[in-house]
């Protein structure tokens, strides 16, 4: 059997599927779910699973038939496959071993038997129907498939009969939509689009884009407003030659950025008579364009608070670090006719909404970056950067509740670093602290990513080992206090033993408490004994 084995589990209710990745995880499996069997099979050719657990009751097929799937396929013909039901029907378990299924597991389950079942089935047991009963039940099965499919095809014939009837009302109505609502159609879906974009910097990017794609315009470029140098420089387009805006920049004319304060954000040159600046008409010849759209985006219909949010939500000090502003320039071509005033006003609709989309996403990013470090703070020791003694608590609490529910043991570990004052007074505080971040660091380094290691309070840190028994965590302890004394610390050798040192109490859930105060007290204890002891020492503790 492989160390970590995959186990692929299909099932529909997400509940069940959260309290079997409890299950798999703490055994030490790679765990993946999935909730339909379309969706099931997908991910079983992605992930190639050592054994999949399958529901028979599923919300788009049933699990035999998933089952005849997963064996229909060369790289997942040989993968232990195991029914996982409450189905009580008459020869369930039979049929599901004609359908291809390697076992049968009745829910509810028993998590120490179920354990036990899977690693048989990890180990290459195979449970197999006799000759006379496969023919049978094979022959039962092969009949209810054909059913089923019967069933589905008649549904499928009805769907399409229902689907013939809707497009030939569509095709009947399609000509009476006016472009105006196509347009306003496809901005709605643009929008949506945009919305679902990972980072403001993508709404930017594709914008040139998807503006030429919906609007029928032939060109169409975001431009990044410096004011410190009063230039305009081209970010993102689309129908226009790169080499055209390599390394070039357009000046600002001051009149043209008092004219969009007093548009409202939106300029629209009809033609070469409408253009007031001698700026803005070169910069229309060296875009060959008589007729365009000029718009800014940050503030063309955008909240009126978003930059003060912004600014005390990451308490900004530079103007320079405010958001960056944009103006889009849209037009036809050299070739297209002017822009019509009902397209203008949908693609004022469509700049506005993607201001607004743009400044929203680039506040939740914001405020998701805050809220990140805030949580971060919060659960951390400022100092040595691991857990602080309010999560250790909440941590201890959970473990000991997931234990209890499982009937599987964990240990904890309480260190004291040995003679830590009279290191503080020798050396000084700053040179204390920085011997707790380096141990710190030692313990994270040396500990599972699912244990949890915090400060228990000045020198002494606890460590969380779930799934440990006592044995185990005695060891892990006994190479953490070796490291200690291999690691130089700085003016170690005029600590009373010649060296750093750890002192270390063990104690595992249950036996040493079943709750968490007897837990602490137990290890506490443990702890105490150590340093009765000597110091530099390991010590379980014994009622």
């Amino acid at each position: 059997m492989k160390k970590n084995p995959k186990v692929l589990y299909i099932e529909d209710d997400a509940e069940t599927r959260s309290l079997m990745a409890d299950i798999i995880r703490y055994r030490g499996y790679q765990f993946f779910e999935a909730e339909r069997g379309i969706e099931g099979i997908r991910l079983a050719k992605k992930v190639l699973p050592d054994l999949i657990l399958i529901d028979l009751r599923l919300p788009d097929m049933d699990g035999y038939e998933v089952t005849t799937l997963l064996k229909s396929i060369d790289e997942l013909k040989d993968k232990p496959i195991v029914a996982l039901t409450a189905e009580s029907k008459k020869n369930v378990k039979e049929l599901t071993l004609a359908a291809g299924c390697d076992g049968f597991i009745n829910k509810p389950i028993n998590v120490n038997e179920f354990l036990f079942k899977i690693e048989e089935y990890l180990s290459g047991r195979r449970d197999k129907l006799s000759t006379q009963d496969q023919q049978q039940f094979l022959q039962k099965y092969n009949v209810e498939l054909v059913q089923k499919l019967s069933k589905k095809i008649i549904q499928l014939e009805t769907i399409n009969e229902d689907l013939s009837i809707v497009n030939k009302e569509l095709s009947q109505s399609k000509d009476e939509l006016a472009r105006h609502n196509d347009r306003l159609f496809y901005l709605n879906n643009l929008a949506n689009f945009l919305r679902k974009r990972k980072t403001p910097e993508e709404v930017l990017k594709i914008l040139p884009i998807k503006t030429i794609e919906g609007f029928k315009v032939k060109r169409c470029i975001l431009f990044r407003v410096d004011l410190s140098k009063n230039q305009l420089t081209p970010l993102h387009y689309s129908g226009i030659e790169l080499k055209r805006f390599k390394y070039k920049k357009f000046p600002i004319p001051l009149e043209l950025m008092l004219t969009l304060k007093q548009k409202s954000g939106l300029i629209w040159v009809r033609n070469n008579t409408d253009i007031f600046d001698l700026q803005l008409e070169k910069f229309s010849k060296s875009l060959k364009t008589s007729s365009f759209i000029l718009s800014k985006l940050n503030d063309l219909g955008a909240r009126s608070d978003t930059t003060q949010v912004l600014k005390s939500v990451t308490e900004l000090e530079n103007e320079e670090d405010l958001p960056q502003k944009y103006i889009l320039f849209i037009d036809k071509g050299t070739d297209g006719e002017p822009m019509e005033t009902y397209e203008v006003r949908i693609l004022k609709s469509f700049i506005q909404t993607v201001g607004t989309i743009y400044e929203n996403m680039l506040l939740y990013h914001h405020l998701l970056e805050t809220y990140k470090i805030r949580e971060q703070q919060a659960v951390t020791d400022e100092l040595t950067n691991v857990y602080n003694y309010r999560y250790l608590m909440r941590e201890l609490e959970r473990e000991i509740n997931r234990a209890q529910r499982f009937k599987m043991p964990f240990s904890i570990i309480m260190i004291d670093i040995d003679h830590f004052k009279n290191y503080n007074d020798i050396n000084g505080h700053q040179m204390g602290d920085d011997v707790l971040k380096k141990f710190s660091a030692l313990l994270k380094e040396n500990t599972r990513k699912t244990d949890t290691v915090a400060r228990y309070g000045g020198e002494e840190f606890l460590i969380v080992l779930p799934g440990v028994k006592l044995n185990r965590a005695t060891e892990i302890a006994t190479k953490i206090q070796a490291l200690v004394e291999q690691e130089h610390f700085p003016n170690q050798e005029k600590q009373p033993m010649g060296t750093l040192t750890i002192s270390s109490g063990v104690a595992s859930f249950p036996q040493h408490g079943e709750d968490m105060k007897s837990l602490l007290l137990s290890v506490d204890q443990a702890l105490y004994s150590a340093k009765h002891q000597g110091r530099n020492k390991v010590v379980v503790f014994d009622r």
